[in-house]
């Protein structure tokens, strides 16, 4: 007997509705297994392991496909241990690198865009907020079951919500409420994260598609306009300092409309993202009336999210960030306005490239300009600047108080008083970076001083530690000048492309080092120094 196997008949459609049904119990068999293994990791793990390894494991795989994928010039194959710096410099937002950014394929492009993507710092906190969430659900889930019966057999006044919880009369709606706006802060920092990129894209596409010598500098380099925005998009946001050309953003630096949106990504992706984020809430509540966003105006130290402040700590936080980047521009245009590093640049781009330096200085890394031209002065500042970390804010000595009422809190626990002591403190660990750097490369300290200086190394290593990317890079003149018999040709990457393999993972440490400071900022307070 003759089987059918034409597609309309009953047996054929049976066959595939129990794959289709096979597939579908599949699926959600690991989608349990997925939400489990989150909502254990969530409940269970320390946030600084849970972040830890969420870099380890990504940097490896994305140095193994960094290394797998071929560049686009066939004479070109990088080592292992350039690619796996690459891998860490861009998912740590740090933007140094050790080989020529042209060289790589547009496949590799990608990967490092991605890993940029993932590790920016609205990207991680969003991830930290859903953890946090999913944490504070599963916890107060049974006693917030009880208090919703309590609260329905209650007589409730006309009294809102909001005004219940600033009273304090009121916890268990205000345990509530901490969690739904948790969800909703999720909610409000992906929507955040999604409007900045597409506008940002599009900004930029619009931008190189309309001013033609910015196009001709990407065709006549072979790269592609759309991956071109979507990599610098990606990059300003996430503070990342890698971009696909040789120069950086320093071959735009007559295109001041280009800089100027980057400017704006760059801010909204790090330092200015407490205003741009109460700004976004505040808005969002005035269209929906949500009592949970209102919570998140109201009492954001309720909420406890590091870039959720108060008024005051929002005004004073960009003060701080405003105030530095005046300053700095202030200082960079009064020292080097008639410095070749503004050669041919007429004084409405000299300002530009000023602000674009200033503001990339803080944290993100991209340069309009050469920095191993920038004068000493200004170099100095910058060092400062990097040095410090996105969070840091100049505030009066009263809410420097009220934290310390809140800090002995922390230190009950006799373990952690413990490890107070054992870890040093921050500016002791940059020092003993650049130390162990010395020591690394001392043969090309003495070798080669002039390139090798110790400022630049200090420069280097702070630029890797505060994740920012600005480097002085390295010039075959100076070397030549001190040994005209040896042969040099320039590369346009990092300073740090020249040290060596024992040098570079170092680097790559202190970057993962500085992406986690956040952890350590509190160490080495058991330490003082007594005269």
């Amino acid at each position: 007997m003759a089987i059918s196997l034409n597609p309309f008949s009953g047996g054929f459609n049976a066959i595939i509705l129990i794959r289709i049904q096979s597939f579908a119990r599949a699926s959600r068999y690991v989608l349990r297994l997925i939400m489990f293994m989150y909502h254990f990791i969530s409940i269970h793990v320390h946030p600084f392991w849970i972040q830890f390894f969420y870099f380890i494991i990504i940097d490896l795989f994305g140095s193994l496909l960094l290394t797998v994928l071929k560049p686009t010039d066939p004479d070109f194959s990088p080592r292992y241990v350039d690619m796996f710096f690459l891998s860490t410099s861009a998912l740590t937002v740090s933007g140094l690198s050790t080989v020529t950014m042209e060289r790589l394929s547009s496949s590799q492009i990608v990967v490092c865009t991605l890993l940029m993507l993932v590790g920016g710092e609205v990207f991680v906190s969003m991830l930290c907020v859903f953890c946090r969430s999913a944490k504070s659900s599963i916890a107060e889930l049974t006693v917030n079951r009880v208090n919703s019966v309590r609260i329905e057999l209650e007589t409730i006044d006309s009294v809102s919500t909001v005004e219940r919880i600033e009273s304090g009369t009121d916890i268990s709606v205000k345990d509530f409420l901490r969690t739904g706006s948790l969800k909703y802060l999720g909610l409000v920092i992906v929507a955040y994260w999604v409007f900045f990129h597409v506008t940002g894209f599009i900004a930029c596409l619009v931008y190189l598609f309309t001013i033609s010598s910015s196009k001709e500098v990407l065709r006549g380099k072979g790269i592609n306009l759309g991956l071109f925005a979507f990599a610098t998009t990606v990059s300003s946001f996430a503070n990342g300092g890698l971009i696909a050309t040789n120069e950086n953003m320093a071959i735009f630096v007559k295109n001041s409309g280009l800089l100027l949106f980057q400017i704006v990504l760059v801010l909204a992706g790090n330092t200015l993202f407490p205003l741009f984020l109460r700004g976004t809430i505040w808005v969002i509540k005035c269209f929906t009336k949500n009592e949970e966003l209102d919570c998140m105006i109201k009492s954001p130290k309720d909420i406890k999210f590091d870039h959720l402040l108060t008024n005051l700590g929002t005004f004073f936080r960009s003060i701080t960030v405003l105030g530095m980047i005046a300053f700095v521009t202030m200082l960079f245009c009064a020292m080097d306005w008639r410095h070749p590093i503004f050669y041919g640049l007429n004084s409405y781009q000299k300002v530009v490239a000023a602000l674009f330096i200033s503001v990339n200085a803080r944290h993100a890394g991209e340069n309009s300009v050469d920095p191993s031209l920038i004068s000493p002065a200004v170099l100095l500042f910058i060092i400062f600047m990097m040095y410090l970390p996105s969070s840091a804010t100049f505030m009066p000595l009263k809410e420097d108080e009220e934290k310390r009422c809140v800090e002995p809190k922390e230190n009950s626990r006799g373990i952690t008083i413990i490890t107070k002591i054992l870890l040093l403190p921050q500016v002791v660990c940059v020092i003993i970076f650049v130390i162990v750097a010395c020591i690394i490369e001392r043969r090309r300290l003495r070798l080669d001083p002039l390139n090798f200086s110790t400022l630049n190394v200090i420069f280097e290593v702070v630029s890797a530690y505060g994740n920012v990317g600005l480097s002085t890079g390295y010039a075959c003149s100076r070397l030549q000048k001190l040994h005209p018999d040896m042969s040099c040709v320039d590369q346009p990457y990092s300073f740090v492309g020249w040290w060596s393999d024992g040098g570079k993972l170092l680097i790559a440490f202190v970057m993962l080092y500085g992406r986690l400071k956040k952890f350590s900022k509190k160490n080495g307070k058991a330490w003082t120094l007594k005269g």
